[in-house]
């Protein structure tokens, strides 16, 4: 039902007759919602196959017999984890006193406030320095805003303190003050997403191990801090720090890739207040930075969009005259570094797709490893960046994530045994083709192909398109079970590694940023075109899968090129940007997308804004459209408004099903039978809409 609605901004008038479903207060809204999951639950559950689907992944996660999540190993080698087995409601507490020592349960989140009838889960974990208290951070029914409270490791019992109005899993986690009485954390004032200060206004706290909650001292925030120009959006976070550092980093953090930086030196923590001094503003290209002693290391994008490395000194920092200790590669683009004892380890992509590891000593020395497997994406880490460890976690599109500990002097690798090892023979037949395709405009995209081996050219293969290409993240290859499910079923899998990622570094993420984020879908679109081309499939086989700001990319691609699609699946989007600082959250993304309150980015949001190219009288594809009703991220109603006027206006026979889940959030902390019903229901409706022979509506 249209309720007529016309504003001028800018000169520009702007139809919204489906405004009143941002209500969330509105009894019909409530019962639109309600009853839109109604329908699409009568058709999902009846399609045949999708049962399936759940039945296989439950059989693929079986096969682990267990899971570890959260490892965090302390700078004294203690092991803390999350262990989730087949028996188990979430995962359990467990910590090792070394990596192969006894494995002793610390605590079940079953037990956690079970009286409230609740399914707590664990969502973020840090040991204090002396390893005798663990902060753990609690969240329920797929919230992703918790509570922290504290672990006494030798009595396994909780303390009776509990902190409420935190989110440690995302805004900058935990650090524990040097003497381990007490935390610094993100205090976040309004948590309610209903309210208009919602996750805005946060604050750097620090909580001492005793006092009221609400006892904390403020060491960075707009308000105690107004010399420096904080915006109620930014999150001042903390940087977590080493026993050793003489120094502190504070950022004003968000949904941006770019940040500004504050240094102080460690002991003011005991000052009344923090006499925070500017170490580089955003705009200076500058991120990452690590203190070893007094030398400052950091990735800089300045005169170097593939990103360099380079070292000034904490007494003085020159970034203008920094010493260069790793230089732009023009084919390859640095993905992360870090410091040890033993000298400088980096890691590079190639199309975001393809990694390498290398070792810098002293300038005199570099050279690239030896990886003891292929690698699509390498992940790198050191428990003790004054000491030598280092590790290595390798993964690829087909090969499940390894965890290596490389010995320098011996140039050795040695898989750790934290993780079960697990076999899927089924996927020995599948082949990955790494491929570029020009757009649009030229430029070539990277493109992964994943399908069975002896794949043909006859129109017939049923292709998934998923993407992102948004805040320079990039579709790096990971192993996926469920989604190599698609390819299982006779599907092709295909990522288009679309500009506004960073699979080409810093470039390749301003090249698809507010005013040429139209390069995004279109690249998308240039995908599409070339699998139709080259005689792959039509364009009455390829479905479209992404989610939150990838729904820009899906959207638009659809409401541009509606005939080149005949499935759109998303999850959690971004469809209706254009009302961002209007959404829960959405201050934090204006950063990415644009502020709707300047002219030039108003327009520019009018360009990305999926919900506002919605046409009458266009045969639009059959979607499958989700929202978690407990998402801390991203609106539910941006999904209900651009459903409900799809539905008004398409004249397709498609069908646009919207499913409701009051149990969940942004998907983040889902459980895994929940993530693999939510898997079905979209392959199960894609491939049904395709034609696929297995997969038929058995009744409506």
């Amino acid at each position: 039902m249209e309720k007529p609605l016309s504003e001028t901004f800018f000169g520009r008038t702007i139809n919204d007759n489906y405004r009143y479903v941002e209500n969330p207060n509105d009894t019909l809204v409530q019962q639109w919602f309600k009853q839109s999951n109604v329908e699409a639950r009568e058709i999902l559950d009846n399609i045949s196959g999708r049962k399936e689907l759940v039945e296989q992944f439950i059989e693929f996660e079986k096969r682990k017999t267990f899971s570890v999540t959260l490892l965090t190993i302390t700078e004294n080698d203690f092991y803390f984890y999350v262990k989730k087995t087949e028996k188990d409601k979430s995962g359990k507490l467990f910590y090792k006193k070394t990596e192969n020592g006894e494995e002793i349960l610390l605590f079940d989140p079953v037990n956690y406030k079970k009286e409230l009838g609740y399914g707590y889960s664990i969502s973020y974990l840090k040991p204090s320095w002396d390893n005798k208290t663990i902060a753990v951070s609690f969240s329920k029914n797929g919230e992703e805003i918790g509570e922290i409270a504290f672990l006494d490791i030798s009595t396994k019992t909780l303390l009776p303190e509990i902190i409420t109005h935190c989110w440690p899993a995302e805004l900058g986690g935990i650090s524990w003050l040097p003497d381990n009485s007490g935390i610094i954390y993100i205090h976040i004032p309004e948590i309610d997403n209903k309210k208009a200060n919602y996750i805005l206004n946060t604050e750097s706290v620090i909580y001492k191990l005793g006092d009221n909650q609400n006892n904390h001292k403020i060491i960075l925030s707009q308000k105690n801090n107004p010399e420096i120009k904080i915006e109620p959006a930014d999150f001042p976070v903390i940087d977590r720090f080493s026993l050793n550092d003489d120094y502190l980093l504070g950022t004003l953090s968000g949904a941006t890739v770019y940040i500004d930086y504050y240094y102080a030196k460690i002991e003011e923590l005991n000052n009344e207040k923090i006499n925070w001094k500017l170490l580089f503003k955003k705009d200076e290209g500058i991120i990452n930075p690590i203190i070893i002693n007094n030398d400052l290391y950091c990735l800089s994008s300045k005169n170097a969009s593939n990103f360099k490395i380079i070292k000034t000194s904490m007494t003085n920092p020159d970034f203008q005259n920094a010493e260069i200790l790793v230089r732009e590669d023009q084919k390859e683009s640095i993905d992360d570094y870090l410091v040890t004892k033993d000298g400088l380890f980096y890691t590079t992509t190639k199309n975001g797709v393809e990694a390498k590891l290398y070792f810098v000593r002293d300038n005199t020395e570099k050279r690239q490893i030896d990886l003891p497997i292929k690698a699509g994406n390498i992940k790198i880490s050191t428990n003790d960046k004054y000491g030598k460890s280092l590790w290595i976690t390798i993964s690829g599109w087909l090969n499940s994530k390894r965890r290596f500990n490389y010995n320098v002097q011996k140039n050795q690798f040695t898989e750790d045994n934290i993780s079960p090892k697990v076999t899927y023979p089924e996927f020995n037949d599948f082949m990955v083709e790494e491929i570029e395709v020009p757009s649009h405009d030229g430029v070539l995209i990277p493109v992964s192909i994943i399908h069975k081996k002896g794949i043909k050219k006859n129109k017939e293969n049923y292709i998934l398109m998923s993407g992102y290409g948004s805040y320079g993240a990039s579709m790096s290859p990971r192993f996926q079970p469920t989604i190599l499910s698609w390819v299982m079923n006779d599907g092709i899998y295909v990522v288009p590694h679309v500009r506004g990622g960073g699979e080409k570094g810093d470039r390749w993420h301003n090249d698809g940023f507010k005013d040429k984020k139209h390069n995004t879908w279109k690249d998308f679109i240039a995908v599409a075109e070339y699998l139709i081309k080259e005689k792959i499939t039509t364009n009455k086989k390829i479905a479209t899968l992404s989610g939150s700001a990838g729904a820009i990319l899906v959207g638009r691609a659809i409401t541009e090129r509606p005939d080149l699609f005949k499935v759109m699946l998303c999850y959690d989007g971004m469809l209706n940007p254009l009302r961002i600082n209007q959404a829960p959250n959405g201050p934090n993304n204006i950063k990415e997308l644009g502020n709707p309150d300047i002219k030039e980015e108003f327009n520019m949001l009018c360009d990305i804004d999926s919900y506002h190219h919605i046409k009458k009288g266009v045969k639009y594809p059959a979607c499958l459209i989700s929202v978690g009703m407990n998402d801390a991220r991203v609106a539910p109603w941006m999904s209900g408004k651009f459903v409900v006027k799809l539905k008004s206006v398409t004249v397709s026979k498609n069908p646009i099903l919207f499913a409701v889940n009051y149990d969940t959030g942004h998907g983040i902390d889902n459980s895994n039978l929940q993530l693999y019903n939510d898997y079905a229901d979209e392959f199960a409706f894609a491939f049904w809409q395709m034609g696929h022979p297995k997969f038929k509506l058995l009744k409506k």
